[in-house]
């Protein structure tokens, strides 16, 4: 059995069940020796976490929020006690309180984390498993669809609740943005703007009572985990309303497409670097590089919406805006993985 000491479990636990004490007794059992367990706002079978002190007492710390804060907060909150107490641990493994990580899933995860202390690691599930709840295969099969054509991120599994952190990562998550289930996916662009490895491996995939006892609202919170994306959407709106506003002003005095496509691109081009430089994706970097960067994307965006366009409008019989709408609409996603990946660059 290997030496478990400097890694630390940490569970958010929200209303858990007697399927916490099965876990907590897995997870000693094999040789861990420190659990961090949030208590987030629990107000039913409180006596859970009683049991769990009286028969682990010094080897459990368990943390509580009055009220319900969220999943994120639950894990800032485990870290800020964990960095502080824990300064000679090589890192932390999460994993969740309703007996959804089979304890093997979590030992493996401990020994690669030992192995590598520099690896972010996650534990994915395979979602062309039948036997996955739907909604879950075809959220997570979405989410990882969208990341890595928009983002770049090749997570077979993004909304996984088993991960192995590095201690000197955890600073850095403490501070990164989400409260409740939007943090996952957070974590994995702050991780992908550090240019921070990613290690994954296959897990058991484990759903007990078709997962009733998931707190996640696949509305409110789907909304939250596309957040950075709706940002984009809204910021591309402005830009488009100042875009197509200047286009459409300016074609009853010119008629060259070139002419009315680049003038409307360079009025909406300063506010839409501004917002998502600062407010989407958050990079700081070389403003200059950026800039410059940015800069050629406008161009070679311009030069495909005013060649899509013209040459569309020689086709197809239908008014020039409407033309234009479906090009703009098609080069959105085109854009966004350029600014993401390229023009916002954290590391230049």
């Amino acid at each position: 059995m290997k030496n478990y000491e400097k890694i630390v479990i940490i569970i958010p636990a929200l209303n858990p069940d007697e399927k916490l004490l099965h876990t907590l007794k897995d997870i000693y059992d094999s040789g861990f020796c420190n659990v961090i367990l949030v208590n987030d706002g629990s107000n039913i079978n409180l006596n859970i976490f009683e049991e769990a002190k009286a028969l682990y007492q010094d080897k459990i710390h368990i943390l509580k929020h009055s009220v319900n804060l969220g999943q994120g907060r639950a894990f800032k909150t485990a870290f800020n006690y964990y960095i502080d107490k824990f300064k000679d641990s090589v890192g932390v493994v999460e994993c969740d309180a309703d007996g959804q990580h089979h304890i093997d899933d979590i030992v493996k995860c401990a020994d690669l984390l030992l192995e590598h202390p520099d690896w972010f690691i996650l534990g994915v599930r395979n979602f062309d498993d039948k036997s996955i709840p739907f909604r879950s295969r075809f959220g997570n099969k979405c989410t990882s669809a969208i990341f890595r054509f928009l983002c770049g991120i090749n997570i077979s599994d993004t909304q996984t609740g088993l991960k192995g952190v590095p201690y000197e990562l955890t600073k850095i998550l403490i501070e990164t943005y989400g409260e409740r289930f939007e943090y996952a996916t957070s974590i994995l662009l702050e991780l992908s703007k550090r240019e921070i490895p990613i290690h994954q491996f296959d897990i058991q995939t484990i759903y007990i009572n078709d997962n009733e006892s998931s707190h996640f609202n696949p509305v409110l919170d789907s909304v939250k985990i596309y957040s950075v994306i709706l940002k984009y959407m809204c910021s591309s709106l402005m830009a488009v309303i100042i875009d197509y506003g200047a286009f459409i002003l300016l074609s009853n005095v010119c008629s060259n497409i070139f002419v009315l496509t680049y003038v409307g691109r360079l009025l909406s081009a300063i506010c839409n670097f501004t917002v998502n430089k600062k407010l989407v994706f958050k990079k700081k970097g070389n403003i200059l590089k950026q800039s410059a960067r940015y800069l050629g994307l406008l161009l070679v965006s311009g030069t495909i919406s005013a060649l899509a366009v013209s040459g569309l409008s020689k086709l197809i019989p239908i008014n020039l805006v409407i033309i234009k709408i479906i090009v703009e609409t098609i080069l959105f996603f085109f854009n966004f993985y350029i600014q993401n990946n390229f023009v916002f660059k954290k590391n230049d």
